[in-house]
């Protein structure tokens, strides 16, 4: 699959329509799971789970259909145009469901939430202030990471990013999961395995000295 193409017939819609129309339909039957899977892994709540995350794919790919030349190819950083595209993908859908959030937020404070257990979330109403705080803080600590991250090889990036993305410290991987990432990135879960357990001991030295430095 072409990706560049098909995002090249969504930009000019405006010519043949019919063309970008086909297009969209086959980025969207193509990547539509894998974005559905990230951001559900990513609602901690329960209520109306599945509904946020499906809301969060039609906005990752209408932002596709207004703006596909917002990403392009880079063969320096990703291997293939699915690992790079499934990278892009994965930043959008994180800052989408952040939007879907503020937007749900006075319909889950007038929800009644039956706590269960020690891991629920949204136990306190968050203030629009304390959303600017949490988008301020989450930069700093990303630009952090992301200083650390450049320690390694681009594929080796990728793959770290990949497997934090999934990480529960309460859950094993699943098997989707695995599949998803020996699939994306051509390798045996073994593989992956030693790259993260050789990662963990690599970024918890560069990572204390990132912060002794600043």
């Amino acid at each position: 699959m072409d990706i560049e193409t098909h995002l090249l017939n969504i930009e000019y819609k405006g010519t043949n329509q019919q063309e970008a129309e086909n297009s969209i339909s086959i980025l969207y039957e193509k990547f539509r799971k894998f974005v559905y899977n990230i951001t559900y892994e990513h609602i901690g709540f329960t209520l109306q789970k599945e509904e946020l995350a499906l809301n969060v794919v039609s906005e990752v790919f209408l932002k596709i259909w207004f703006a596909p030349l917002d990403w392009e190819f880079d063969n320096k950083i990703h291997k293939t145009q699915e690992d790079g595209f499934k990278a892009y993908l994965a930043t959008v859908s994180h800052y989408k469901l952040l939007e879907e959030l503020r937007k749900t937020k006075t319909i889950r404070d007038n929800e009644t939430t039956i706590i269960d257990d020690d891991d629920s979330e949204w136990k306190w109403a968050l203030l629009d202030s304390e959303f600017d705080l949490l988008d301020t803080e989450l930069i700093k600590r990303r630009n952090l990471l992301d200083e650390c991250l450049l320690e390694f090889p681009a594929r080796n990036r990728d793959i770290i990013r990949m497997y934090f993305l999934f990480y529960d410290e309460t859950k094993r991987m699943t098997s989707d999961n695995i599949a998803l990432m020996e699939k994306t990135f051509g390798t045996t879960w073994q593989n992956i395995r030693q790259i993260i357990s050789r990662a963990k001991k690599k970024l918890e030295v560069v990572l204390l000295n990132q912060l002794q430095t600043k």
